[in-house]
This record gives structure tokens, C-alpha cells and sequence, in this order.
């Protein structure tokens, strides 16, 4: 995954960039202040001016990594923009012409197999195993807790968009829901996608052997397949 902060436009920024590269270098438990400040070009200093800590620092960074996500997918137009998991710059405009079936394959891979991904503005396995270790600390921490709440809605809501996109692809290539078949709510298939892929990651992050990898893959797109025909359109829950 391409470093997002190789063009900073202020200081904040350029610290930021600072910790992106220390925390990808070292990982959350050997990172720290001094080694953020290593990967500064200007006075180290300027990192404990602004931040009271590392866990401070990281989780301004994990916010500053959402905000760009979220105002990637605010407008009708950029809607289609590739899922990073918190992790890439504004994705190519050629990302926006990705089916939304297209974009839920690779969110879930990005979560279980994110080594097969050949592009630079999804999440690597280093990345994956670095928000791993960020998520688990907010078991303790408040502040990453509120960040992960705000995180989850924000791809549960884009997650929900394209499950209705998606779903009304299924429509357009003749898979019609049958008389009799009760309708999905998008939020609940959304909310299953999303539990899957953080499930996925930890998993993927804990352990050596993959071979889980391939089977729980196809059970999620066999889940998508018989689902997405019943998914309820917009039209149908007013």
C-alpha cells in the first residue's frame, strides 16, 4: 500500500506521515515518540509539542486516515471509491467504475487474504496486522473505542450503499426474488459483511496457517449469492 502523506501540506500532516511510515517500520508495540520523531525531517520536537503521547499521535492518525475515506465516498460521484480500511489515499477515478459486487469482493478479501491484492491504495498485510493491533486496544482504551465505533459506521453505512448497489445489479442480470421470498434489510447483510471481514482480520493477523482462508471465502460470496436476490430495495422499504 502507497504511503498517503508523501505530499504533506502542513505540519500535522508531515507528523502524521511520521508515524504512518514508524507504525508500518516497528509496529504498535515497538513504536514510540522518539522513533515517530526519527521519521520526521524536521525537529522532533515538533511531534511532542503537538501530541501528548504515542497512543495520542495514532489515534489522530486513524482519524485523519477516516476523514479522507469518508469525503472519498460523500458525493454521489465518488461513491464507487475503493474501501482502504482506513489505510490509502483518495483512490484512482478509474476505482469509481468498479461494479459495487466487484467492491464488496475486495473489502472481504482485503480483510482474510489481503496479500493477493495487487493495488496500491488497498491495505497490505502489513497495514492488516497493524490495525489489528490498534483495534485490540480499545478493549481498554476509550479513545480508540470511540474511534472504532465511529469507524464502523462509517463503513457500515458504505458497506449498506453497496450492498443496495449490488444488489440491484443482481436485479438488472435477471436474479428476481421469487413470490413467497420474505426481503433482506441491506443493514443486516451489511452488518454480516462487516462482523465477517473484522473477524476475518484478526484471525488472518493471529495465526500462520491460512488454509481457513479459501473456505470461509466461499461461504461468505455462497451467503451474497443466495442473498442478495432478497436484498429490499430502496423503493420497497418506503
Amino acid at each position: 500500500m502507497d504511503d498517503p502523506f508523501t505530499e504533506p501540506t502542513d505540519t500535522r500532516e508531515a507528523i502524521l506521515g511520521a508515524a504512518f511510515r514508524a507504525l508500518r517500520k516497528h509496529g504498535y508495540a515497538n513504536v514510540t515518540v522518539q522513533r515517530i520523531g526519527d521519521e520526521f525531517d524536521k525537529s522532533p520536537s515538533l511531534v511532542y509539542h503537538h501530541y501528548d503521547g504515542k497512543d495520542d499521535l495514532l489515534v489522530d492518525l486513524m482519524g485523519f486516515l477516516l476523514d479522507r475515506f469518508e469525503a472519498s465516498i460523500a458525493d454521489g460521484g465518488d461513491q464507487n471509491a475503493s474501501p482502504s480500511d482506513e489505510g490509502g489515499d483518495m483512490p484512482p477515478e478509474a476505482a469509481f467504475e468498479r461494479s459495487a459486487r466487484d467492491q464488496l469482493d475486495d473489502y472481504l478479501t482485503a480483510a482474510v487474504d489481503p496479500e493477493s491484492l495487487d493495488d496500491p491504495y488497498a491495505p497490505d498485510a502489513r497495514f492488516v496486522t497493524v490495525m489489528t493491533d490498534l483495534r485490540s486496544q480499545a478493549a481498554s482504551d476509550e479513545a480508540y473505542r470511540d474511534h472504532f465505533d465511529r469507524s464502523d459506521r462509517v463503513f457500515g453505512e458504505y458497506l449498506e450503499r453497496l450492498v443496495r448497489e449490488a444488489a440491484a445489479e443482481t436485479s438488472r442480470d435477471g436474479a428476481e426474488r421469487t413470490d413467497g421470498e420474505r426481503p433482506v434489510d441491506p443493514a443486516t447483510v451489511a452488518a454480516t459483511l462487516q462482523t465477517f471481514a473484522t473477524g476475518g482480520m484478526f484471525r488472518w493477523a493471529t495465526t500462520n496457517e491460512k488454509g481457513w482462508v479459501a473456505d470461509s471465502r466461499a461461504g461468505i460470496d455462497q451467503y451474497l449469492e443466495a442473498t442478495l436476490p432478497l436484498v429490499a430495495s430502496a423503493e420497497s422499504d418506503e
